[in-house]
């Protein structure tokens, strides 16, 4: 009787061992095709272009896991569903990073300003390479949406430091928050001190000679100082990079946020306070000087990270208007296209294979030229195509 009972129980194991070599089989031979089995961009070249690579989950949660990622809501979920980040590799980033390699650390940072249409893909690009520079030991300043400081501010208060500016406190601690987690293991290794000594108030003060985490531990418990905090460990990073001591990279998605008031954001007397009297704002702007060598800089211009009135045109000359324009000068325009023919073929292969696309018609020739036309190519737009079925 238990002879029976093992054939019975052995006989499903087999046919289940068969299927999975099977399915084994058939899932190599189309990874080959949409997929790079590359996972470090630190190795991508113009032969990856096209080509899904996957993020490593430990290194997706340490440069994507906080609350403030940088991804839309939809690509977040998605990556949740798939249990998996998958970017495609594609010519902007390419293009940034030959640039970047090529380029003379001794000469002044350069900056790049990526621009295109709405759901072009300029996000991507931009995390693309944030996984880049953290495999190249670039220590990162990774702003993820600028709105937030402004349109969708949490807390501010007058400075006590600089007479008319205006600080911000829970967002200034959540990025300080998303910073360490970026960089805590870099930083641990590079020991970086302070060059000064730093006085917040009567009772407290960072010495000269500390630990560079000391201004980042000391702006998460004392919000009230997060903003200078922030202030302080830019110039010190201004003047890392320029003795050879780290490498910094600076990401900013929506940078055009950075010159236009905020209608949210008032003083004392219900008036609106300027752009350029905002303490996070011209902390950061300090990256755009031409003062310090050893890094990179990288933003990205958005008609959502301003008012819809000024959402007529998707270059930087707008969008960045006179002030951010004459800042941010010389710069490399870097344009984020939408798909390609092959581009578009790439991600619908890849939904078909993750089951988002679950139709029994969805891979047919008429399928896809309906998903390409609906979309008109625009990867934002087939992602949320694509998610309602």
């Amino acid at each position: 009787m238990l002879r029976k009972i093992t054939r019975l129980v052995t006989i499903p194991i087999k046919f289940q061992l068969q299927f999975q070599k099977y399915r084994t089989h058939a899932t190599s031979s189309v990874i080959q095709y949409f997929r790079t089995l590359e996972s470090n961009p630190t190795q991508h070249d113009a032969s990856h272009i096209g080509r899904f690579y996957t993020v490593p989950n430990e290194e997706y949660n340490t440069l994507f896991g906080t609350v403030t990622n940088g991804f839309p809501t939809i690509f977040r979920d998605q990556c949740r569903i798939f249990r998996e980040c998958a970017l495609l590799v594609r010519s902007p980033f390419i293009d940034i990073k030959n640039c970047i390699e090529t380029y003379a650390v001794n000469l002044p940072t350069l900056r790049y300003i990526i621009y295109g249409q709405l759901g072009s893909g300029k996000t991507s690009t931009l995390s693309h390479l944030a996984h880049y520079g953290f495999l190249r030991d670039y220590i990162l300043v990774h702003v993820t949406w600028v709105p937030l400081w402004g349109r969708f501010i949490k807390e501010y208060q007058p400075s006590t430091k600089r007479p008319g500016y205006f600080d911000h406190t829970t967002n200034a601690v959540l990025w300080l928050s998303h910073f360490r987690t970026q960089n805590s293991s870099l930083l641990a290794r590079l020991d970086l001190k302070t060059s000064k000594e730093y006085t917040w108030n009567q009772r407290e003060s960072t010495p000269a000679g500390s630990n560079f985490t000391d201004l980042i531990d000391h702006g998460i418990t004392r919000p009230v100082h997060a903003t200078e905090c922030i202030y302080a460990m830019i110039q010190e990073l201004k003047q890392y990079s320029t003795q050879g001591k780290c490498k910094t990279m600076v990401l900013i998605d929506g940078v055009n946020g950075f010159y236009y008031n905020s209608v949210r954001l008032k003083d004392e007397h219900r008036k609106i306070v300027t752009f350029d009297k905002v303490t996070l704002f011209e902390a950061f702007r300090q990256f755009f000087k031409s003062d310090w060598t050893g890094g990179a800089v990288v933003g990205v211009v958005d008609s959502y990270a301003v008012h819809s009135d000024y959402r007529t045109s998707d270059y930087p000359r707008h969008l960045l208007k006179k002030e951010g324009w004459e800042e941010l000068d010389p710069f490399v325009p870097i344009p984020v296209d939408l798909y390609d023919s092959r581009e578009i073929q790439t991600t619908i292969d890849y939904y078909l294979d993750r089951r988002w696309l679950a139709h029994s018609n969805a891979g047919t020739q008429k399928a896809r030229q309906e998903l390409e036309v609906l979309c008109c190519r625009n990867p934002y737009t087939l992602m949320e195509l694509c998610a309602s079925r």
